[in-house]
């Protein structure tokens, strides 16, 4: 065989190979779309399995709000629908929310956002009991089930739903940014005021109690995955174990 039939016997099995696995990844992004695919791998063999894109699951179960003045309906909406199970929009809640308002009024809570006594006048209106109030940290843990909390991300007001705390870690529905995960230390660093106590607002269902089950339950087998902190984070933190010895 010559040098060049050796060089083309070695170098296209290759070139296939390679082409064979790019072709495979475009399948799978062009049907990461959709909730399930069908891949034909080579004769009659067809492999079936579900799909979810990233942005999917970290949209999973949230609410996300549609304006910037409109995360207390959406985290509302997000704790009532997969909460309590009483099925209702962000558009819902902000119709209940403006009707009623004057003009002025309508146009400021536009600019400012809304407050969790507006919160609190759409929740009973549908039925159920809900009260805000302020909770040192160290009970958040022992919270009975997910609740809306008033943190400032950055300095700005904003509401999101508490879901738990597991391994030293927050577990958030929030309606800018879907499901997140954050280290303990950086939620309280936004959550809590000059006094060391976090506002959270609390819904209890017209039944009386939760579900058994429901969506914003926090379900996570094992030990969550610690978070990868930058040297300069680490820096600027300390050790962050020793800082919340109240929530694991």
């Amino acid at each position: 065989m010559s040098g060049q039939g050796r060089y083309t016997a070695i170098v296209m099995p290759l070139l296939l190979k390679r082409a064979s696995i790019f072709i495979l990844t475009l399948l799978l992004a062009s049907c990461a779309k959709s909730p399930s695919t069908t891949l034909n791998i080579g004769g009659d063999t067809r492999i079936h399995f579900p799909i979810k894109s990233i942005k999917a699951l970290r949209d999973e179960n949230v609410v996300k709000q549609g304006y910037d003045y409109s995360c207390g309906a959406g985290a509302l909406a997000t704790l009532l629908t997969y909460g309590v199970g009483d099925q209702v929009t962000e558009a819902e809640i902000m119709q209940e929310l403006l009707k009623t308002l004057p003009k002025d009024i309508e146009a400021l809570k536009k600019r400012e956002g809304f407050s969790l006594a507006d919160l609190q006048t759409v929740a009973k209106g549908r039925g159920h009991k809900a009260m805000g109030f302020r909770l040192a940290p160290e009970y958040l843990p022992k919270l009975g089930g997910p609740a809306i909390v008033f943190i400032k991300p950055r300095g700005y007001a904003h509401f999101a739903v508490f879901r738990g705390v597991k391994g030293g870690r927050v577990y958030l529905a929030d309606p800018a940014l879907g499901n997140v995960r954050m280290p303990a230390y950086r939620f309280l660093d936004m959550w809590l005021d000059e006094n060391g106590k976090g506002v959270i607002f609390v819904v209890e269902a017209k039944q009386g109690k939760w579900p058994a089950d429901y969506p914003l339950k926090l379900k996570i087998p094992g030990i969550a995955q610690p978070e990868v902190l930058t040297a300069r984070q680490m820096l600027n933190t300390g050790i962050v174990e020793s800082n919340l010895p109240s929530i694991r």
